[in-house]
């Protein structure tokens, strides 16, 4: 009997694989710190900063409007809640609508299943965010 060659399994994509896919695209959607106190000066590593985060919600994981650039500098005031609502109001400022978009839809659950997982990272090393924004929508409205 003739061995036959094993199939090489596909790896499994993580979530957080993903992640730092979608982190990076942000980080060269934005550029530089978006998300600036006015008090603190920015300094060091650019970092992808949720307005909702993963642990609290993981719908909006992957969602571009809820992913923004920072310096560890400013991140690290936002997540230490030194100024608590100076996040909230520079959203409300310049994403108002997708908050409510965001707050309304709150309560859905998207199943990030390894498809979806590889068209998400497949859009990110695109650099297609506004694809990858109206993909994300699609899954929470179907949810």
């Amino acid at each position: 009997m003739i061995a036959q060659p094993k199939k090489k399994k596909k790896k499994k994509l993580t979530v957080t694989k993903v992640q730092e896919t979608v982190n990076k695209a942000i980080r060269e959607r934005d550029g530089e710190c978006v998300v600036r106190d006015g008090r603190h000066s920015c300094a060091g590593y650019l970092t992808a900063s949720h307005f909702y985060s993963v642990g609290g919600n993981s719908t909006f994981r992957f969602y571009p409007p809820n992913i923004h650039t920072q310096c560890f500098s400013h991140h690290g005031i936002h997540e230490r809640k030194q100024d608590p609502f100076f996040y909230r109001s520079w959203m409300l400022e310049n994403y108002a609508e997708e908050m409510v978009w965001m707050k309304d839809n709150w309560y859905k659950t998207v199943r990030y299943s390894q498809p979806v997982l590889e068209d998400i990272q497949a859009l990110a090393k695109a650099g297609e965010l506004e694809a990858l924004t109206e993909y994300i929508r699609s899954l929470i409205n179907d949810a």
